[in-house]
């Protein structure tokens, strides 16, 4: 499965080694996940990251390693109901190119959480790790059934 991982959730993930979007790395090997960012994400990740604690900034180096670097993609051959943001390229590069859109950012994507953009799956880190237990699907958790 290809997960597009939002700015959200890669400041959340490094910034604390607790939650459901470190989570997300620590088990992506164990169940097959592939981790797809682009660069406008990297960019943005790394315009934000000196807002988090120091440690964040060597967290980072290391999720970064684990990341697929996908193309941006910025418009679609099909009609968008998406009011126009800096956050397009965002969700366009995750339709484009991942199964599942995962994202704290509420701002920008709420209107989205938790449905479907042509098919794509919108959710928060921790709403899909619950969806991938639930469905039996989640390998590698330690001291979880």
């Amino acid at each position: 499965m290809r997960l597009l991982l939002d700015t959200s959730d890669l400041l959340a993930a490094s910034g604390s080694p607790a939650g459901a979007s470190r989570e997300v790395f620590r088990l992506a090997p164990a169940n097959g996940w592939e981790l797809l960012a682009t660069p406008y994400i990297i960019e943005e990740v790394i315009r934000n990251l000196a807002a988090l604690p120091p440690a964040a900034t060597s967290a980072w180096a290391e999720l970064r390693r684990a990341l697929v670097l996908m193309d941006d993609i910025v418009s679609l051959d099909r009609p968008a109901v998406f009011a126009p943001s800096k956050d397009r390229p965002v969700l366009f590069s995750a339709l484009a190119w991942a199964d599942v859109f995962l994202t704290l950012d509420e701002e920008d994507f709420g209107g989205l959480m938790g449905k479907t953009f042509y098919g794509l799956r919108v959710v928060r880190p921790g709403r899909f790790l619950e969806i991938e237990r639930a469905a039996g699907r989640l390998a590698g958790e330690q001291g979880k059934t």
